[in-house]
């Protein structure tokens, strides 16, 4: 009798195990940004291939208001030219056929690219079974672009156009696919996720996400930042995990997506883990970028509803290897 409790629980706990393996989201991030040139149509058609729940790129608009896959508003010797070279290319000031003449280069993976439209990306996304989730991050003005020493002596308001012309923009592209589900806006901006979330039609049963870094505070953190490794730029947000929380359960909001570096910082974990961590919520929790065997380590103890990467191959490898 209690052999068979014990083979009744056993397979109780396999079956569990699988089914919380099976509810992991792992998200190609940038199109598998450290794989392939980031937010290029080659690294959406590799990432299409792969065993991952969903694809995120990143929107920016144009002077002539069509919308470009790229992670910057600004194209620079550190995402596209030589790294010696002073120029710099505004996306927002510059018509879509100049950057899709220029030939740029990916740093971070020694390979060239150009920039990709979003109906191409669209083209191929419709084509497939659609069967992954596409995460689209509207990129529009905020403290992160105001902020970035990469945009020194650059008008950094002219660099976005107002979050509602943007946000139909957005739409204005998908409707023209009939594309109703499967598809996550998400961005820092609180006020084009709700901008988005109100242009979306009775039919459309997308979902909304917050990416979440918290406040620039280099008042507060600066001194701490002045030991630190990492710039201030990078150091000097300071994330308030109580009132987020209450923003996203107010206005409905399915995905939270905060900066995995800083849950496990210190000064802001036990927030989180007051928060957030452990308890009954009305979103999923995503944390961004993890792209190493140290994080994948440590992400294991948050018990997430997923994971960002920009090398998900790795990734899936890993878990397999477990």
């Amino acid at each position: 009798m209690r052999l068979g409790l014990h083979s009744i629980f056993l397979s109780l706990f396999i079956v569990a195990s699988s089914l919380c393996a099976q509810a992991e989201m792992v998200v190609s991030h940038k199109t598998a940004g450290l794989e392939y040139p980031e937010n290029t149509y080659e690294g959406f058609l590799a990432s299409l291939t792969m065993p991952v729940d969903a694809i995120e790129i990143d929107l920016h608009v144009t002077k002539d208001k069509q919308l470009v896959l790229h992670h910057d508003p600004v194209l620079s010797s550190y995402n596209c030219f030589g790294k010696t070279s002073q120029q710099r290319v505004v996306i927002a000031q510059t018509p879509v056929s100049d950057l899709l003449a220029l030939k740029c280069f990916n740093h971070k993976v020694d390979a060239a690219y150009r920039l990709s439209k979003f109906s191409d990306v669209l083209d191929a996304y419709a084509e497939s079974d659609q069967s992954k989730l596409l995460l689209v991050e509207v990129k529009v003005w905020d403290e992160l672009i105001e902020n970035n020493p990469l945009h020194k002596d650059l008008d950094t308001e002219a660099m976005h156009y107002p979050h509602k012309q943007v946000a139909r923009l957005v739409y204005e592209q998908l409707r023209l696919y009939d594309l109703k589900n499967n598809i996550v806006f998400n961005t820092f901006s609180r006020e084009l996720l709700l901008e988005l979330k109100a242009l979306q039609q009775p039919d459309e049963k997308f979902e909304y996400g917050l990416l979440y870094k918290g406040e620039y505070s280099p008042w507060k953190l600066g001194l701490i930042a002045f030991f630190s490794p990492l710039e201030c730029y990078d150091a000097c947000w300071a994330p308030d995990y109580s009132e987020v929380k209450k923003w996203l359960e107010t206005n409905d909001i399915e995905y939270f997506i905060p900066n995995f570096a800083q849950l496990n910082n210190i000064l802001f974990r036990w927030g989180y883990k007051r928060h957030i961590k452990g308890k009954s919520l009305a979103f999923k929790v995503i944390p961004w970028t993890l792209n190493d065997q140290s994080a994948w380590k440590k992400y294991r103890d948050y018990h997430f509803d997923g994971i960002i990467t920009d090398v998900p191959s790795l990734y899936l490898e890993s878990m397999d290897g477990r």
